[in-house]
């Protein structure tokens, strides 16, 4: 199938509708070019009706009770340009009916690009790892598959080019745009590619050999090409030869906040985190941009554009013994119509943008001391946590075999130790377990008396069996 080399998503779960369980998507490196199987069914086409329905799900194996019934959406779509299948007016397209299934949920007399694939049933399906979109959205796809149909020349690397915002960052009324008539550069250490993006923002480059290249483009200042989920610019990709590789970039804003959420001590939290949004838009329901704060002591929020914005700390208000802190405003007031809002011009680099904490929840520390039956073994340890509710706190190393921990008063913890041994003999006539497991504690957040309890690992089995 195409999408195989179009640096396309593919499913990593089995034909709808035997399993509809999960869903996860990964991206699929660069390949060669497979082109338009005779097994393919893609096409451009519009949904003329649908209707949602239950089936009956087989059962995992011979053994088990009937699973329970699943919902299947049924799709006719008009076909507006075959590119690979029946040429037939109509075609019926099924997809999952359930949320976490790779269902791709169309609409009503939209227009589509979609790949099929056949399922267990024989039934034809599209889901959301496959590369079926809207078809405002695959203006530079459309080219590429009229020229497989066809039997001409098709592009090694081609997509488009947009002007976008961080996640969670763009202005209701400035959706993404195409950029045109921008230069673009593909380099690799013996070759140079150049070409310009139309006016739809699509851009193609023809005859491109393996090897590893940079993107580079001619943008106005203070935009950078990278794409939205990326942190920085665009890292270089390697492609083989007779590659189709699908690869939409963005030019985004390089503004940068970064600061520090301070406890009340002024001291930098060791682990928190924040969320921006623009002015006027916070919801404590909805996430914004997330930036992390760890042992450094600093977040980054990257690619801001200019105006102004809302910075919060624990937006969930969560009590969580990690960083024991309730909601918090830049910077540092607990009611949103006091927060101050944070100015950023084009390509602003903001710096020691810091919320200050005020007073926290109550915490307890409690240190876990590791102790052994024998001889210390070789191998990495691992100390957690579990709370009965809420979150769960980290471990902090203080010494040697010795970890601290912060505590809630209103939970019940339970503390637990392995080790995994390396594979080698502890004695001549004793040979290690892969791993280890201290007995668990269970400790209260509101015993004071329990400032340190004792993890004991047992004596290594010598038995050999």
């Amino acid at each position: 199938m195409i999408l195989r080399s179009l640096g396309a998503l593919f499913l990593l779960i089995s034909a709808i509708p035997t399993t509809v369980q999960a869903c996860t998507c990964s991206q699929a490196p660069p390949g060669k070019c497979s082109g338009l199987q005779q097994d393919d069914v893609v096409f451009l086409g519009t949904v003329t009706s649908f209707e949602v329905s239950s089936v009956a799900a087989p059962p995992s194996d011979a053994a088990a009770s009937p699973a329970p019934p699943v919902r299947l959406a049924h799709y006719v779509f008009r076909i507006d340009e075959l590119f690979a299948g029946p040429a037939d007016p109509e075609i019926d397209v099924f997809s999952g009916g359930e949320d976490g299934d790779c269902g791709y949920q169309f609409k009503k007399t939209s227009q589509y690009l979609v790949f099929t694939h056949r399922g267990t049933d024989g039934r034809l399906y599209a889901t959301i790892c496959s590369g079926t979109r809207p078809v405002r959205e695959a203006l530079a796809v459309l080219p590429q598959l009229r020229a497989m149909r066809n039997g001409k020349r098709v592009a090694s690397v081609f997509g488009v080019l947009r002007r976008a915002d961080a996640p969670f960052l763009a202005p209701p009324d400035d959706p993404e745009k195409p950029l045109p008539n921008v230069s673009l550069k593909l380099r690799s250490r013996d070759d140079r590619f150049e070409t310009t993006t139309d006016s739809n923002g699509v851009y193609s480059f023809y005859d491109v050999h393996a090897g590893e290249y940079s993107f580079t483009a001619q943008l106005p200042t203070h935009v950078e090409l990278t794409r939205r989920t990326m942190v920085g610019g665009l890292p270089p990709f390697t492609i083989p030869n007779g590659a189709c590789y699908e690869y939409d970039v963005d030019a985004l804003p390089t503004g940068h906040i970064q600061g520090s959420v301070l406890a009340p001590d002024g001291k930098p939290l060791s682990v928190a985190s924040v969320e921006l949004y623009r002015a006027g838009t916070y919801d404590d329901s909805r996430p914004g941009l997330w930036g992390f704060q760890g042992a450094r002591g600093v977040f980054d929020l990257d690619h801001i554009g200019p105006g102004q914005y809302t910075l919060v700390f624990n937006r969930a208000n969560r009590m969580d013994p990690n960083a024991p802190f309730p909601r918090a405003f830049y910077p540092g007031v607990a009611d949103l119509s006091e927060a101050q809002p944070i100015k950023i011009k084009d390509g602003q680099q903001l710096t020691k943008v810091n919320i200050k904490l005020k007073e926290g929840f109550p915490v307890r520390k409690v240190r876990v001391r590791l102790k052994w039956r024998g001889a210390r073994p070789i191998g990495d340890v691992t100390v957690t946590a579990k709370a009965d509710g809420g979150e769960n706190p980290a471990a902090r190393k203080v010494g040697d075999d010795l970890y601290e921990f912060a505590l809630l008063p209103s939970g019940s913890y339970t503390i637990s130790a392995w080790q995994d041994l390396k594979p080698q003999r502890l004695a001549s006539k004793c040979a290690a377990p892969a791993r280890m497991d201290a007995p668990p504690v269970t400790v209260s957040g509101s015993d004071a008396s329990a400032s340190e309890i004792v993890l004991a690992f047992p004596q290594p089995d010598c038995s050999g069996k």
